[in-house]
């Protein structure tokens, strides 16, 4: 996947589209944030059009909501955590615990069901419940996003997901401002147009 970005975001430009995402967590953690910033801005510059990658999106969301100290939920086996909470840390954010469901292949992340990752989440959840700001559920082969709503109402704090962050973020940068309901408090904010020249915020 890192090999072949480059010739498609080239492909995805072609189709003079408003915004690409990169759209692996763990991958774009593996850089270090800085790396994985100039990584977007390279391909920026090359093809002329916004570029995230999805724990960039990630650690800009839960930045914006205000989120220091979070637990984060995840599909993986424990060793993926390790560059993931490094990330989180080099953007000011703590992770309070990290507990991973285990499956080790991509066809095992997406087979888990919303309702599994909802009580996953929860137990997770429960001896942080106090001090943490937020829940973070990583993974964008992982369907957290459909939990994202129902946690969020259950735990009464807000909810981001890698599916949700890097929505809430390629919507900004391609002018879409309107709220979106049903997947939580980052979605259903007003979000910031961040077209270049953009002359109007909301």
């Amino acid at each position: 996947m890192e090999g072949n970005a480059a010739r498609a975001v080239g492909e995805l430009a072609s189709a003079k589209v408003d915004s690409v995402a990169y759209c692996c967590t763990v991958s774009g953690a593996l850089r270090g944030m800085e790396k994985d910033r100039e990584f977007c801005e390279k391909m920026e510059d090359q093809w002329g059009i916004p570029i995230t990658s999805t724990i960039l999106a990630v650690t800009e969301a839960l930045q914006h909501l205000g989120l220091k100290k979070i637990v984060v939920s995840t599909p993986y086996p424990d060793s993926h955590h390790v560059a993931e909470r490094a990330y989180l840390k080099e953007a000011g954010i703590e992770a309070l615990t990290m507990q991973g469901m285990g499956p080790t292949t991509a066809e095992g992340f997406a087979a888990v069901p919303p309702q599994e990752i909802f009580d996953f989440s929860m137990n997770a959840w429960k001896d942080y419940a106090d001090e943490a700001d937020g829940l973070f559920i990583s993974c964008m082969n992982y369907d957290g996003m459909a939990a994202a709503q129902a946690l969020e109402d259950k735990i009464g704090k807000p909810v981001v997901t890698s599916h949700s962050a890097t929505l809430w973020r390629v919507l900004s940068q391609a002018g879409q401002t309107e709220p979106l309901y049903g997947y939580g408090r980052l979605l259903a904010e007003p979000r910031v147009d961040l077209r270049k020249n953009a002359t109007s915020v909301v």
